[in-house]
């Protein structure tokens, strides 16, 4: 009895040696998060997210390392919102098209001339309608959001014809993201709206697919559209923004305290980066006429009566009732 008490003791403790290494091992160990995105390198989301992994590594000392992953690297909105749910990366700095993908009675959000400013902007989306949105989005696709980036505000552009009235867009082919709000709001304006992915864009105006487009002048300068659009009309129909979106695997990943660091570094980073959308704004629009493209004032009010006339009635039946107005109402 007395041997198998002291075998028994000589083999717990190569056991409790492996367990105590195991735990100094998983201590040490760096966690990494991954963060993608479509936009390519030089705008403001592409700061932010820069801006998040200078955070997140510093407040964790360390123990967190940050890889980027821009420019569709790791493929288009859709291929990164899978992938969050399937964890090949943590987090995705998305537009709002996964809004209308996934609740498309909140497809509203991008209606053009629904906001006044970024003001506006943010008391809708950290206010009660955007936590109602937010809830919705977690029940169809388990997906939540950590913060929203500004965008800047939409232009349209063409390869060779001026925009001034709803009247001069008849017949004209343009790029419109995979959402009915853009689809019908264009269809409204006059022009011959077509779906192409953000990541085919590109491509699309180069071959004349389609001859126009609308976006921020970050887009358009980064992504170099200007090397196939001559205009950009100052319609400024629509104040954008991006979701920082992660999926649950995100709260299984990461301990508590790690949460709160990356909460915490995505959160300033949004800060940081809503700063420089207006200081980058005149930036790009100097760039954009550096390389020979033309700006050119149009009839905002023809534009916007028909916004706000037109597209509650095309959508009563799938907008969410009451919210339009309730968005209107936000001060």
């Amino acid at each position: 009895m007395m041997i198998f008490e002291k075998n028994r003791w000589w083999y717990l403790i190569p056991m409790s040696l492996l367990i105590m290494f195991s735990c100094h091992a998983e201590k040490g160990r760096k966690q990494e998060l991954k963060i993608a995105y479509v936009m390519a390198p030089g705008g403001t989301s592409h700061e932010a997210a820069l801006k998040m992994r200078e955070l997140v590594e510093k407040y964790s000392k360390g123990e967190i390392k940050t890889r980027i992953y821009p420019n569709a690297i790791l493929g288009n909105d859709r291929i990164l919102i899978e992938g969050l749910r399937l964890g090949s990366q943590d987090i995705v700095i998305a537009g709002t098209a996964l809004i209308g993908w996934y609740v498309p009675e909140y497809g509203l959000i991008e209606a053009p001339f629904l906001f006044r400013n970024y003001d506006h902007l943010d008391k809708v989306l950290y206010g009660e309608i955007g936590k109602e949105m937010e809830q919705q989005i977690y029940d169809k696709c388990g997906l939540r959001f950590l913060a929203y980036l500004h965008r800047g505000s939409r232009y349209l552009t063409t390869t060779n014809r001026e925009i001034r009235t709803p009247e001069d867009l008849q017949g004209l082919k343009m790029r419109v993201p995979e959402l009915p709000v853009y689809i019908k709001s264009w269809k409204i304006f006059g022009a011959n709206p077509t779906p192409v992915t953000y990541s085919d864009m590109f491509m699309a105006l180069k071959q004349g697919v389609v001859d126009g487009q609308e976006n921020p002048l970050e887009v358009i300068y980064t992504s170099h559209l200007y090397e196939t659009q001559s205009y950009v009309m100052n319609t400024r129909h629509l104040v954008g923004f991006y979701v920082v979106a992660v999926s649950d695997r995100f709260y299984k990943k990461y301990s508590q305290k790690h949460r709160e660091i990356i909460q915490k570094a995505v959160l300033e980073a949004a800060n940081y980066q809503n700063g420089l959308v207006q200081m980058y704004e005149q930036d790009y629009r100097e760039k954009l006429e550096e390389h020979g493209v033309t700006f050119i004032d149009v009839d905002r009010e023809a534009f916007e009566k028909l916004a706000k006339e037109k597209l509650p009635r095309e959508f009563k039946d799938s907008w969410k009732p009451g919210v339009f107005q309730r968005i209107v109402d936000v001060r």
